[in-house]
């Protein structure tokens, strides 16, 4: 459902196709079991976050402000929408994106053994855990299209943490997240399509 304001459009609740990509290697779009659905409700949320972001320079300071914004939405929204989750994939539903900067926010409902591909992402990642337990693994790369483990986090409870790498690029952040817990939710806010990020594979 597009809407204008304030002379921008964002289009809310509405998959976008996933724009072609120059690099060579796989996409996260190209992952076969990856699960996408739609939730309305959201179009407050996601306003609200593109006037955070509307004109502003990606920054530490950018993401303290939408960490900030996220974090205490979550503490007082409850996430019953968001109950579908499957044994093949997490389920990505998409709260909203714009079409005019790209930005996107999607909230993830995981169950247990879930996990992602090695991947990257956008310039601006920002990752908020709602519920659930948690690996975060960070990778480093080696060479093209594989990458060694650098860090290996446990996320226990609430917790908040954005990443900003080069712009214009989708090779920023490589990590993969595994879900531990029976359940568990995230949401996440890009700078663009996050179905871009490149996957890799683990050096020998």
């Amino acid at each position: 459902m597009p809407v204008q304001e304030d002379g921008l459009l964002l289009l809310l609740y509405k998959q976008v196709p996933t724009m072609q990509t120059s690099h060579t290697a796989s996409t996260l779009s190209r992952q076969p079991a990856l699960l996408s659905v739609t939730t309305e409700g959201y179009e407050t949320f996601f306003v609200r976050l593109m006037d955070i972001v509307r004109h502003q320079p990606i920054d530490q300071a950018l993401g303290q402000r939408i960490q900030s914004y996220v974090t205490d939405w979550l503490a007082s929204h409850t996430l019953a929408d968001f109950a579908t989750t499957s044994t093949t994939s997490y389920v990505r539903n998409y709260l909203g994106r714009c079409p005019e900067t790209h930005w996107e926010a999607i909230l993830m409902s995981w169950q247990q053994g879930n996990t992602t591909a090695i991947h990257s992402h956008p310039q601006f990642a920002g990752y908020f855990f709602a519920d659930g337990v948690f690996e975060v693994e960070i990778f480093e790369p080696v060479e093209e299209n594989k990458v060694r483990l650098a860090k290996r986090v446990r996320v226990n409870e609430p917790t908040a943490f954005f990443a900003i790498g080069d712009a214009e690029r989708f090779d920023n952040h490589i990590h993969r997240i595994t879900c531990l817990s029976d359940r568990g939710h995230s949401l996440h806010v890009y700078s663009d399509d996050a179905l871009q990020g490149k996957t890799y594979l683990l050096s020998e």
